[in-house]
Parts: C-alpha cells; structure tokens; sequence
C-alpha cells in the first residue's frame, strides 16, 4: 500500500504468526540505563582509580623505606593497615577493569549487529535500540488498530468463477 515500512511487515509477521518476539523490549530492561551512561566517563573513571592505586603504591613504597628509621615507627600500624587496603583496591580495580572491557566488547559487537560504527560512542547503541524498540512500538499499535479496522468491515462477498465470466461477456 505504500504506507507500510519494513519494521511494519516484520512486526505484523511476528504477531500473525504467533511468534512472542514482539515483548523482545521486555527482555533488555537495562539498556534505558545504560544508554544513561558513557562508556568513556567510565573508562576515564577507571583510570583515575588505577592513578589513585599507584599513588598509594608509591606511599606504601615511600613508608616502607622509612620503616628502617627508628624515628618513624608510627609508620609500621599506618603500614599494617594500608597494605591489606591497597591489595583489596588493586583486586576491585582489576575485576572492574574486566568487567569494563568485556562490557565493551559487548557493546561493540552490539554496535555489529545493528550496522553501527563500532568506532564511534559505544554508547550510541542503546539509543539505536531505544529508538528501534519504539518504532517497534509504533508498528505494534499499527497492527492492533489495522485489526479492529478490519473486523468493523463487512465481509467482501465471494465471487465465483462462473459469476465473473458472466460479468465479463
């Protein structure tokens, strides 16, 4: 008819045919806040954390030196309780650290998927897939409201062979 898209046929298909993919928004109920977020924040942010990591390294390192004064024996309780602190940071930082770039990849095969650029604001693909869901959406209501237009129609009389070849002659 002219008036109907691609996402309008795929939907209309999928709900004819009894499929249940039209509630696939229903199974992403992340992606509203993860398109929230910027991979990029995020990445600066884990980078200020290694920085602040390396920073009390430097302090351990630092007092560890001074420990071999006598003067500086107060050093040794402030040791005693940075050490563990330091080692617990540098295993949080390193899991999140995996936990970012898989997440990353992720996206970035997302991205794929969808026949975005991979290259530019991995972000940018939950706002593709919010936009995707709403057209979805749209042709949805479409669908539902072409049903009701069609069962408020009178019924097209049949007409059979016989009848048209009469018309015809």
């Amino acid at each position: 008819d002219g008036k109907t898209t691609v996402i309008d046929h795929l939907v209309s298909t999928v709900i004819s045919n009894n499929l249940g993919l039209e509630k696939f928004w229903d199974d992403m109920p992340s992606v509203r806040d993860a398109n929230k977020l910027s991979l990029e924040e995020f990445q600066l942010s884990i980078q200020e954390l290694q920085a602040g990591a390396k920073n009390i390294e430097n302090v351990l390192n630092a007092e560890s030196i001074a420990l071999t004064d006598e003067m500086f024996k107060p050093s040794k309780i402030f040791l005693d309780k940075l050490v563990p602190f330091y080692s617990t940071c540098t295993t949080e930082i390193n899991d999140l650290k995996k936990l970012f770039d898989s997440s990353v990849g992720t996206a970035h095969r997302l991205s794929s998927f969808f026949a975005e650029d991979v290259k530019t604001n991995s972000s940018t693909i939950f706002g593709v897939m919010i936009d995707f869901a709403q057209l979805v959406e749209r042709s949805k209501e479409l669908h539902k409201r072409k049903e009701k237009a069609a069962k408020r129609r009178p019924p097209t009389p049949k007409v059979k062979r016989r009848d048209m070849n009469i018309a015809t002659k």
